[in-house]
This record gives structure tokens, sequence and C-alpha cells, in this order.
């Protein structure tokens, strides 16, 4: 690298154009060309990386070592001189003196035209100049000794540069190869033809004509012919060569009925190619049938049967097969009811993958009833011996019966029904008792799984098998079983009940008072707390019905001058049924009561909770603010009442500790007015969790802290709150 001066581009562009005089091409478009390249010099990088360098006429002299490359137009050579080039980085102007270049002799260029021009405009940073053979005459381009990396000896840009691969270059091999074939079909030869030409990519299979001599046959299977091919296809190899792979095996498939070239055949033959699984065809000499040969993997696939790709690979299953192995079924059974058989074959054909269930006429003595339950029946499906690979080691399984007693014929509401139990995999299909020419729907283990045991719905909470039909059902029943002695109280309990439609959510009920023992009132006989001894209803997804949580502590609420029911605020009640499991009645005093969940209210003055950090501590601010002492109360509730307790942007909570709490208290210093003492908090300091799992807030129990005392301070509370 020769450094020959330092200073900016635009100084550096002027000094080139002040050379022009010193040299020429003795052309004037070329010299007006290069001058022109010369001023737009921005010394950006090429898209390999390099920095372009400044486009020039460069004397035939500066190139020596010459070498031609075989009978093509290119040359190696080493340019003396070099390419000239701005570093902005260094802010210097620099030459790479004995570069090695390449040489593209432009035999065919007798005039300097514009598409001469624009075509080297196009390889602009890839191209150092233009020079001439002064013996010749013959124009030449000096270029990048990358050149070939990127670019094909025809000048264009490979289309994949990694292999080198020009798609212009080999559809002209291909071409020019056709002559040296043929099928003997003219028509077999211009398909084949066609085929080779869609080539797009390196990889892509080159549709051949395939000579019969060249094939082995191995082995004659059912739909193909195992073979080897002598000569093999044509692959490129990893150092980038195309060869042929010698003694491949492959598939033959006969076109017996396909003599002529139809666009079904040639879409099919197109759409083999783009699989990658064809290598041509041939033709047997002594048949004149044609022959697609196909390579080793194409029955992994495609079908052996009927050649159609298969739908699930990994279980080689065809849809088209099943279906018509379906088809082939349908006379091997019979309900002797048409319009049954129909609906049967019409569900069957509807199979759309694999695992699909197929839906079947199962004759009725194939079943062994174990156990009758409540809508169903329990039983064991012996199944006859049977090939389907789906079917393997389940001679005998488990199913439960529904006898469809009121549907003797096939509704649409019936056939959708039947088609949401397929879609769910469910069903196995249908069956007729002989004697009481019942039909009935033959359902799998993991029929209740989904679907309600009680009506047949699917359950609405499929995780934890509720119901809600089933629900309102039971509480529609229930109704009788309670009453308030109040027609309004029982006509707006029963709403409420009715609006449940999630399976967690509390049942809204008329609790009898005689339920209630440890009842303490609170809060001027406004509140209570109660112990309500047979406890809430709650869904059991195990035992899939109600029970109730016994002995669960509550809350009383009166609702005032409710012994008229004319006067019990409903609206009230409907605005925090969600935080209440029902009403009951003081049977002396009358008075109608909310009873309403522990953790919505104080456990100490019976207040309805604010927020979520009352509800963690249960407590509400005042009861955690009370102090005996105006002050002391009024300072800790106002530093309190400042804080948003449903944020976890603070870290600690300030509170009242009493002093109990401080065990192993030591006295650790003592100046001017105070004397600090080190202690251990049992509880502990109250801190906002932030874990994504477990948030909230929580106590990091004997924290230690330290207590400072101010002394006298009792008499001078305004400076305590002060400093506080």
């Amino acid at each position: 690298m020769e450094i020959i001066g330092s200073g900016d581009l635009t100084a550096g562009k002027k000094i080139i154009a002040e050379n022009f005089a010193n040299w020429t091409s003795g052309n004037e478009i070329i010299d007006n060309f290069i001058q022109e390249k010369q001023l737009n010099y921005d010394a950006s990088y090429t898209k390999y990386g390099d920095i372009k360098a400044v486009f020039e006429w460069i004397p035939y002299n500066e190139l020596i070592g010459i070498k031609e490359l075989g009978k093509s137009c290119f040359a190696t050579a080493i340019w003396k001189e070099g390419p000239l080039f701005h570093c902005e980085r260094e802010n210097e102007w620099m030459k790479k003196s004995y570069e090695f270049v390449t040489l593209k002799f432009l035999y065919d260029l007798q005039n300097i035209t514009d598409e001469f021009i624009n075509k080297v405009k196009s390889k602009s940073g890839v191209i150092f100049g233009i020079s001439q053979n002064p013996d010749t005459e013959v124009y030449l381009l000096v270029i990048c000794d990358k050149y070939f990396d990127h670019y094909c000896k025809c000048g264009n840009v490979y289309d994949q540069s990694y292999y080198k691969w020009c798609k212009e270059c080999r559809i002209n091999q291909l071409k020019n190869n056709f002559t040296n074939w043929t099928s003997g079909n003219i028509i077999f030869d211009h398909f084949i033809q066609k085929m080779q030409l869609k080539i797009s990519k390196y990889y892509d299979t080159v549709f051949e004509w395939i000579p019969y001599n060249e094939i082995i046959i191995i082995e004659e299977l059912e739909h193909y012919t195992s073979a080897i091919w002598k000569k093999g296809p044509l692959y490129y190899t990893d150092d980038k060569k195309l060869v042929r792979k010698s003694y491949e095996k492959v598939y033959l498939k006969y076109l017996y009925n396909s003599q002529e070239i139809t666009d079904e055949f040639s879409n099919e033959v197109e759409s083999y190619l783009k699989s990658g699984v064809i290598f041509g065809i041939s033709q047997n000499p002594d048949t004149k049938v044609h022959i697609l040969v196909f390579y080793n993997e194409y029955l992994i696939c495609y079908c052996e049967k009927c050649g159609n790709k298969y739908e699930n690979r990994i279980y080689k299953w065809c849809k088209q097969c099943e279906i018509n192995q379906l088809k082939n079924n349908f006379t091997n059974w019979t309900n002797r009811n048409e319009k049954v058989d129909n609906f049967i074959q019409k569900m069957q054909l509807n199979i759309n993958d694999y695992h699909d269930k197929i839906f079947e006429w199962i004759s009725y003595n194939k079943f062994i009833i174990i156990k009758e339950l409540e809508n169903y029946s329990l039983a064991i499906w012996e199944k006859d011996n049977t090939n389907d690979q789906k079917s393997v080691g389940k001679s005998r399984e488990k199913v439960y019966l529904k006898y469809l007693y009121n549907s003797q014929e096939i509704t649409a509401d019936f056939s959708n029904e039947v088609e949401s139990y397929l879609e769910n995999k469910v069903i196995f299909g249908i069956s007729q008792n002989p004697d009481t020419e019942v039909y009935l729907l033959v359902f799998n283990v993991e029929y209740f799984d989904r679907y309600c045991e009680k009506c047949g719905n699917e359950y609405d909470d499929i995780k934890y098998k509720w119901c809600e039909q089933c629900q309102m059902n039971y509480l529609k029943n229930n109704f009788t079983d309670w009453t308030s002695g109040n027609e309004k109280v029982d006509n707006f309990i029963q709403k409420m009940q009715l609006k449940v439609n999630v399976y967690q959510g509390g049942i809204f009920e008329w609790i009898s008072y005689n339920e209630f023992i440890e009842i303490k009132e609170i809060e001027n006989n406004v509140l209570a707390t109660a112990i309500w001894k047979d406890g809430p209803l709650y869904y059991s997804s195990i035992r899939m019905s109600y029970n109730r949580e016994i002995n669960i502590k509550v809350i009383l609420k009166y609702l005032c001058n409710s012994q008229n029911v004319s006067h019990l605020s409903l609206s009230e009640v409907i605005y925090s049924v969600k935080e209440n499991y029902g009403i009951t009645q003081n049977p002396n005093t009358k008075d109608y009561m909310l009873v309403c969940k522990i953790e919505y209210y104080c456990e100490i003055c019976g207040k309805k909770y604010n927020n979520q950090f009352e509800r963690n501590n249960k407590s509400c601010i005042s009861c955690q603010t009370n102090h005996e002492n105006k002050k002391i109360h009024d300072l800790i509730q106002e530093i309190k009442l400042n804080i948003d307790h449903n944020s976890g942007d603070f870290d600690i909570m300030f509170e009242w500790i009493p002093y109990d709490q401080f065990n192993d208290i030591k006295e650790i210093g003592k100046g001017g007015f105070s004397t600090v003492y080190s202690a251990i908090w049992k509880d502990g300091v109250l801190f906002y969790d932030c874990n994504p799992f477990k948030t909230g807030w929580k106590r990091q129990s004997n924290t230690k802290v330290a207590l400072k005392c101010l002394n006298n301070s009792q008499n001078f509370l305004d400076e305590f709150v002060n400093e506080v």
C-alpha cells in the first residue's frame, strides 16, 4: 500500500480534474466517460466491503504477466501502478501497487456505444478502468480480482454465488445439449426440454430423458418397480462441481394410460420437480410404455397406491386411498335403514386427517355391558380383527353408550351434534339394541373429559368439568327447599343465583340465622362477626357437584330499617353481591342482614376494605393507625393516607408497632437528646414483593432494626412529630 498524499476527498478530485490533460485513450467518448466517473467519485464501499477505486484509463504497458484463461475472453494480469482510492478514515490518498486483476477483452466491441457505457456503470466498484491493446486495438476492462467470486464469465451476477451458479449459462448449456439426446418422440422431446428450462436454483433437478438400457430392474412392487440407474442423476458436490452420482437407486412408475402429454400430466410432473422427487422419463422399447423415474425417497412422500402426496407423511396416510377403502367397505355392513346407512357413510367421508375417528356402524352384540349409569351405560366393545394401524393393540375397548330414546330420525341438529363429537375425537359410531330398536351413540373414555355426564352438553369450563345448564337446573330444583318467608326476597335471591356463569362463582343464598354461632357485635351494633356452621357452596371438579366449606368466619352487616322488606336496599346488595354469601334475618329484631365474605371486611371493626393492602393485612387503615394519643394517631394516619396502597412503587410500609414486638434490645449509642438501641422486630418489616408469581405485601420476620429514643419526648410531642 503506497500513500501518495494526504488531503480530503474534494481537494484530491480537484487535482484529478487538473490531470485530465496529461492522459488520453485516443477516443473522445471514452475520455469523457472516464472523466465523468472520476468527477463523481465518492470513496464509498463496494458491496464486497472494499473502498471503491477511482475509475481510470490504464495504459496497456502497465499490465504485466498477462495469462489468458483457456479459450475465453478473460485473462489474469498484474497492474504495476495499481488502483487509486481515498481512505476517508485516514484522510489520505493511496495506491495498491502490483494489484492482481482480471482482464476482459472486448473482441466484439468496434464502437463505444451507450449500451457498453451502461454495462460498465452497472459494475461500478468492480471495474478499475479501461485499457487497449495497442497491437490489436482491442479494448479491455480491467477488473477487480474478486470479480469471478460474484460474476459469471457471461458477465451476469451469479444467481447463487456460493456455488458460482448462473441460471442463464445453465439454461444455455441445457439448450446446447438438446441435440445430444432424443426420446424418439418429438412431443416428448419438447415436453422434456420445457421441464428442463424451468430450472431456477442450482439444486433443482434437471428433468432428463433416461435411456431404458441405463436401468437395471431389481424388484417388481405392487404399483412400482425398484431399480438402479447406472449413469445416475446430476448434482453439485461440496467442492461446487456438477457431477453424476452413478448407480442410484430409483423407483419406476409405468404410464400405461398416458401416451399423450396433457396439461394434467404436465402439472403432475412439475409438482414432482418442485418437490425434488423425480429424475426424468424413460420408455420400455419393447412395450413402448413410458416410465417416470423417481428418486429413492419418493415413497416416503407419495402414496404407493395412488401416487398422491401423503397428507400425513409420518404415518404414510393418504386421504384419497382412505376414502376409497371406506367406500369399498360400504357393502360389508348395513343397519338395514337406508337413512342411517347414508348418514354413517356421509360421516365417514368427512374424514380429513389420519387422527380423525372413523364413524362406524357397530353391531350391538359386540358390547358387554358392565354398569348402568344415570344416563349412560359403561361397556366393553369387542372389536373384529383389523389391519387398521390405528387400532393395533385395541381389540377390546372401554366405551360409554348413550341411548337415543327420542331420536329415531336423522335431523340436521343430530347430524351437527355427531360432527362436533367427531371433531373432538370422542365418538366411535352408532349402534341399535335389536330388542328395543333404540339407537345409541358409542363414545370413547375421553368423552366425559369434555361433555357433561348429566345433560350431554359440552362443559362450559372443560378444565373444571363445569356445566352452566346443569348448575341452573340444580339451583332451580332447589328453590323449593328454602324460603326467606318473603316472596320479594326469595325472587331477588333466585335472580342472583341464576346469574352465575363461571364455575368458581359464589352461590348467593338465603341463610337461616340459626346457622350462625359465636356472634359478636362490633361497631355500634351495625356489624357483627360470626361463624357460619354449614358454610358456603363451592363447586368440586373431582366430585362434579356442589359441596360446603364448613365453619367459615363471616361478617354480618345489618341493613338499616329493613324489618319491612319494602325498605330493603336491594340496590346495595346487587352492587356488592360478589363480596357476599347471601342474606339472613335476625328472628328477634326482624332486621335483614348481609352475610359478607371476611376477606373484604376488616376483622377488627367490620368496615369494608378500600384497597389490596388492607385486604392483605386483614385490617383497615383506621385500625392499623389506631393509637390512644390523638397526635400520634393523626401522624400515622396522615403518612399512610398519602401512600398509594395498591402500588408497589415504594419499599416499606409506615406503621404503629407495639413495643412488645421488639426482642434483644441493646443500647448502641448515646448523645445529645437521644439514645439509640438495636433490636429484633418479631413480625418484621412489611414490604411489597414484586415477584411476578407471588406479588403482594409480605412481612420479613425477625428484622433487625434501630430504635431511636428521644429523651423526654412524651412532653415534647410536637417536636417528635416534626422529626418523624
